[in-house]
């Protein structure tokens, strides 16, 4: 017995006729006649009283309770239909906390890649310090740092390592010296902008003995870069941070790198976390 033959008899008591009960369900009359036509030779016997008014139809007295019948089934199948698409289950959600020096090329990379590789995760993105990814992952507040990562520690993967350098703007002469080595010397005295999120510590970048002239300290890498691309003055950074506008070139001195990975939480689902990495890999 299918439904859509109890939905074609229901109908036509309901209106009274095969004309507009193939309206009501928006079907074609004769599918509708072909249905009922099934149906009784389902259940074994007719369904409807011959009335002499063309298409009009009236139940028969077993007809009239089997209506009754008809529409339970079809108000069950209607209720579980809606209890069955209430409990879908809900989308799995990953929040991610990243170092606020990542480059913003990387972080929108990373964003396509996961999204190309499970559509149907919830990415939140929450932005830190070093110090505070540590306290949200340890607190469940995030599943993932995107952060510094160093060492063979568990739960943590090193990515890539990326080296420290001068960022200059086009216009510079740091930028125009394409040939040669630049040296701490060149740098002396030099208008010099600090990143106040810089991931090094504090004097580890140059020589104490180099004589620097700070000319602006930037809370945000990315005021620091707009800065620079003005010709302000120049920044010691990543080499991820530099831009269209940003020229990076290497000081013989400079050795520092920083070592970029993830840290996860010990549950968190291992096919996500292959998603993760995947992702990734893929934008560096």
């Amino acid at each position: 017995m299918k439904l859509q033959h109890l939905r074609f008899f229901v109908a036509a008591v309901d209106t009274g006729g095969i004309v507009k009960a193939s309206e009501r369900l928006s079907v074609s009359q004769p599918a509708v006649t072909a249905g009922l036509k099934a149906l009784e030779r389902e259940l074994g016997q007719p369904l409807f009283e011959p009335t002499g008014r063309g298409r009009r139809v009236r139940p028969t007295p077993r007809a009239a309770e089997f209506y009754n019948d008809a529409q339970e089934i079809l108000r069950k199948c209607e209720i579980a239909r809606n209890k069955f698409a209430s409990k879908t289950a809900p989308r799995p959600r990953l929040r991610v906390g990243l170092l606020q020096t990542i480059a913003a090329r990387h972080v929108a990379g990373f964003r396509q890649a996961l999204a190309n590789r499970h559509p149907a995760l919830q990415l939140r993105l929450r932005e830190g310090s070093r110090t505070k990814l540590k306290e949200w992952l340890r607190g469940g507040q995030i599943d993932v740092a995107w952060t510094i990562v160093e060492g063979a520690v568990r739960n943590t993967r090193p990515l890539w390592q990326e080296p420290f350098v001068l960022l200059a703007g086009k216009t510079h002469r740091f930028a125009r010296k394409r040939q040669g080595p630049i040296s701490w010397r060149d740098v002396e005295a030099e208008p010099l902008i600090l990143r106040a999120a810089c991931e090094m510590p504090r004097g580890s970048l140059w020589p104490e003995s180099l004589r620097i002239k700070v000319v602006a300290r930037a809370e945000r890498d990315e005021l620091a870069l707009k800065l620079v691309a003005a010709g302000l003055g120049i920044v010691i950074a990543p080499q991820s941070l530099a831009t269209e506008d940003v020229v990076a070139r290497s000081v013989d001195e400079l050795d520092a790198a920083r070592s970029i990975g993830i840290a996860w939480r010990g549950d968190l689902d291992a096919d996500i976390l292959a998603a993760v990495l995947e992702a990734l890999a893929s934008i560096n």
